[in-house]
């Protein structure tokens, strides 16, 4: 069965079989619902929509050579299924892109070139898969999932055992502890990505002026350096314990701690770049500093801001959910994974799996986040082949 391993399959394939698997695990684990007295209803036909996609997706995609055009109808349905969650129907629609662009203008393609280094690393390939199937449980969960399991207090359930109804059993106030963790993980996902996003896009304006205008570096370094002294984490704390615990002043608290990290590692690209042959030569040719900025130094200084993007997520998601343990960030009554630890934290005696569950979830969550940085900085690496 040589043929059929991660080696020997293209990578439009692998990811096909990728999101093949993240659409079945979703699938599986929406019917547990069916254990519980009464589902959604969209419920039913949420989950003929993601098996017909599942179908559609593995016939089309594992029998369609890689040479052959795609016709119009299957991009429109590899787009819209990444609507779902599933980042897989994308990649493979990104990937038959390039390889037809390739092929059809003889140019190098990049984009193939990283995705065999990225796809070397099982464990990152692994980890995205983890990742994609929480995101896509999360986002077709809304429909599929009772919201009032995880929100509204059942009395007569109060610290049940996990079963087949409740798989990781329920809370003091009789919520499902395993719907509570779906719920939620759309939220941890939206404030940890929201908040680097914007920790990135900030630390890039102010990397480039600061690595490109010697006038102005000295001022806006010793600004950030005051803010560098103070660890993030006492920052957030700071910030929110002076505006009050939310969802938004935790992503703004969060933002603003990680800005200084992202803007030194664009300020020290930015003055290595400069030094180049090319950017002399855009000097001379009097190309505008603008120009020279947004064209010659911005895309080639990005690779180490992408890597440090994908190990910052884990590590804002590890801060969202202490800081949830501690009781500053979101309502207490919102079905977050911090919360829901801190929660469980008081019963770890008597009922375990109250913070187990959750926290084995936040620590997949951050190790698959860093996993997947990993293998990116090594695939983008251009000394390791």
């Amino acid at each position: 069965m040589q043929s059929f391993t991660i080696k020997h399959l293209k990578t439009d394939q692998l990811f096909t079989l990728c999101a093949i698997l993240v659409f079945s695990l979703t699938i599986l684990t929406t019917l547990l619902n069916l254990f519980k007295g009464y589902v959604t209803d969209a419920f039913y036909v949420v989950l003929l929509l993601i098996t017909l996609l599942t179908l559609i997706i593995g016939w089309i995609g594992l029998h369609q050579q890689s040479h052959h055009s795609l016709n119009r109808l299957f991009n429109l349905i590899l787009i819209l299924s990444s609507f779902t969650g599933n980042l897989f129907t994308l990649l493979v629609f990104i990937t038959k892109y390039h390889n037809q662009r390739a092929s059809k203008l003889e140019y190098y393609n990049g984009w193939e070139a990283f995705i065999t280094k990225f796809k070397a690393n099982k464990i990152a390939l692994i980890s995205l898969v983890i990742l994609t199937y929480l995101l896509t449980l999360s986002i077709t969960g809304v429909f599929t999932f009772d919201v009032t399991f995880a929100t509204q207090n059942q009395f007569n359930q109060l610290l049940q055992p996990p079963s087949w109804s409740h798989p990781f059993g329920t809370d003091d106030f009789g919520r499902d502890v395993f719907t509570r963790i779906v719920i939620g993980t759309k939220l941890t996902y939206f404030i940890a990505i929201i908040s680097v996003v914007i920790s990135v896009i900030f630390g890039i304006l102010f990397g480039l002026i600061s690595g490109y205008v010697s006038k102005v570096d000295n001022t806006i370094m010793r600004l950030l350096d005051i803010l560098f002294a103070i660890p993030t984490l006492l920052l957030a704390v700071a910030i929110i314990a002076s505006f009050g615990a939310s969802t938004l002043t935790l992503i703004i608290a969060l933002s603003i701690g990680n800005i200084p990290s992202f803007t030194r590692t664009m300020r020290a690209t930015v003055l290595e770049i400069k030094r180049q042959e090319f950017i002399d030569a855009a000097h001379i040719t009097g190309e505008r500093d603008t120009r020279i900025l947004l064209q010659y130094i911005l895309p080639n200084a990005l690779a180490p801001m992408i890597v440090r993007f994908s190990l910052n997520v884990g590590v804002v998601v590890l801060t969202t959910s202490g800081l949830s343990f501690l009781g500053l960030g979101v309502s207490p009554d919102v079905p977050e994974w911090g919360n829901i630890l801190r929660t469980g934290s008081n019963y770890l005696e008597t009922h375990s799996n109250l913070a187990i569950f959750p926290g084995l979830c936040i620590m997949i969550l951050v190790l698959a986040f860093n996993f997947i940085g990993d293998a990116v900085r090594d695939a983008l690496d251009p000394k390791i082949q």
